[in-house]
């Protein structure tokens, strides 16, 4: 200031006027200076209302549906001889009608004869048919049905009626499968032949197969088998005796010269070949058999002795019959070398003779038609 009083007045005024400017200059930028050291405060979110107010729902529109009702507790399944029984012949008879349907009955055999099966898949045949798949560990029906054979024979009359039908269709499916295999063969027209013949009889074994798996599946839980202890000593008249050894015999005795064709005598000619597991089983079953029949019939009440003597002659009859079946074993299964086989089957005037005996006392023990 005292340079400006010592300026003259036109100086004192110019110098005045620099000092103003500098001053309004450096004033903002002293204030944008302190401004860019700080942080910008951000505005602190609204707090959300949470009880705001939302339109109100007319519950009386509003339909929901009845709850469901609980389910009915499944009761565990029983353990007992009929309902393990059931599920095996389930297990069995379910691949067999498969084997049938998908592979049996639309065999086409005309391609067959041209040597073509290229349409088949022999490996999913043979898997459903007899062997099960390893793979999935699903058992295959031959083994159930060996299982059968061997443990449950002799148990139920149904029962043994599969065991033998489900052996004699397992077999001669065995035939139809063989030949497929067999198309490279000269004789293709004998191989296609002998394959439809097999063929035809899984479908009529089939057919009596279905009937006794159905008898089977309708077993009540409490049956007991014909060789249990209580099913033994339950006492009989001789017409319930009557009852018992016709079922028993009445179908694998029956059908004891059919089933000798076509499992032996007829079937020995190659490519056809002996179904010696069936034709060993359809005899084996009657004989065990025969060890429960004979001692029951002592156990008979109020039998007379001509009732006596009719059963007893019955039951040498079917031991006769199976007397003669047995005898073609020698020349069927024990694969003798050197064998000459004949036309015709030394063994089966015999079988046949043995048969007409039994018919005639078989017929006698069924009930008379009112």
């Amino acid at each position: 200031m005292r340079q400006l009083r010592r300026l003259p007045p036109a100086g004192r005024d110019r110098a005045a006027a620099r000092h103003v400017l500098s001053t309004v200059i450096a004033v903002p930028l002293l204030f944008g200076a302190v401004g860019c050291g700080e942080e910008k405060k951000e505005e602190a979110p609204q707090p959300l209302n949470v009880f705001s107010e939302k339109p109100k729902i007319d519950f009386s529109q509003v339909k929901v549906d009845k709850p469901a009702e609980p389910a009915a507790a499944v009761a565990p399944a029983a353990d007992t001889w009929a309902s393990r029984t059931r599920s095996l012949v389930a297990a069995a008879h379910a691949d067999l009608q498969k084997c049938r349907n998908d592979f049996m009955i639309p065999f086409q055999f005309e391609k067959m004869r041209t040597r073509d099966v290229t349409w088949l898949s022999i490996s999913e045949m043979d898997a459903t048919c007899r062997d099960g798949d390893r793979a999935t560990k699903h058992r295959g029906p031959w083994s159930i049905l060996q299982f059968l054979a061997k443990d449950h024979a002799g148990k139920h009359p149904a029962l043994d009626r599969f065991i033998a039908l489900g052996h004699d269709h397992v077999e001669h499916f065995r035939i139809v499968s063989l030949m497929t295999k067999k198309v490279g063969s000269p004789k293709i027209a004998a191989v296609s032949d002998t394959a439809k013949a097999a063929r035809d009889r899984v479908l009529a074994a089939g057919r009596a197969l279905d009937e006794a798996a159905r008898e089977i599946a309708s077993f009540p839980d409490d049956l007991l088998p014909d060789d249990s202890a209580e099913a033994a000593s339950k006492t009989l008249d001789s017409a319930g005796y009557a009852a018992l050894v016709s079922g028993h015999y009445g179908f694998l005795i029956g059908e004891m010269p059919d089933a000798y064709d076509r499992l032996a005598s007829k079937s020995w000619q190659s490519p056809n070949m002996i179904k010696k597991t069936t034709l060993r089983l359809w005899a084996d079953i009657p004989t065990k058999l025969l060890q429960q029949d004979r001692p029951r019939l002592a156990k008979v009440e109020g039998i007379s002795d001509a009732d006596k003597a009719k059963f007893e002659a019955y039951l040498d009859a079917v031991d006769g019959v199976l007397g003669a079946w047995r005898k073609s074993y020698e020349r069927y299964l024990e694969n003798k070398e050197g064998d000459t086989w004949s036309e015709k089957d030394p063994y089966r005037p015999a079988l046949v003779k043995a048969h007409k005996a039994w018919t005639k006392l078989h017929e006698g023990l069924q009930p008379k038609a009112d």
